[in-house]
């Protein structure tokens, strides 16, 4: 392919990306989510309590934090999937650093990315495959002794 059509396609497929049904226009656009609680045991018998929003369509996934422009410790969002898949977060539109956490089908920490920068276009990729994603106020992981070995427990909350 030509390098000029591969410029008109990249150009293109930019333009759907961002005219997408999902791609939230501002903070008024916000969908409502439901709440609930995750309990989430750090892997040394420390269990932690989160208040969370719980996203589960395209659009809440979409949306996720935008916008929110504080958010205290012990609350976060949880992004439930309907599979297991590589999973990837970008923080355009999120005022805040967050710490990303990604568990697998099992509960199990997979990877995690701390402190990501507020309004960053840069990819934020599991190292594995995820079925859930929490996300926190960045800085959480360290401040609560967060790391390889913690567990999600079962069952989730909403």
């Amino acid at each position: 392919m030509p390098a000029e059509c591969r410029w008109r396609l990249a150009a293109l497929l930019l333009a759907l990306t961002l005219v997408s049904p999902f791609t939230p226009a501002s903070a008024t656009d916000r969908p409502a989510f439901d709440t609930g609680m995750v309990r989430l045991d750090r892997g040394d018998g420390v269990i932690l309590d989160f208040d969370v929003e719980i996203a589960r369509t395209p659009r809440q996934w979409a949306f996720g934090l935008m916008y929110v422009t504080a958010m205290p410790g012990g609350q976060g969002m949880l992004f439930v999937f309907p599979d297991m898949a590589p999973r990837s977060f970008w923080m355009k539109n999120t005022l805040i650093p967050l710490d990303m956490l990604f568990f697998d089908d099992e509960g199990r920490l997979v990877s995690a990315v701390e402190k990501a920068a507020p309004e960053s276009l840069v990819s934020r990729r599991s190292s594995g495959p995820a079925k859930y994603v929490l996300e926190l106020k960045g800085g959480s992981m360290q401040a609560d002794g967060i790391g390889p070995g913690a567990r999600l427990r079962f069952p989730l909350g909403g």
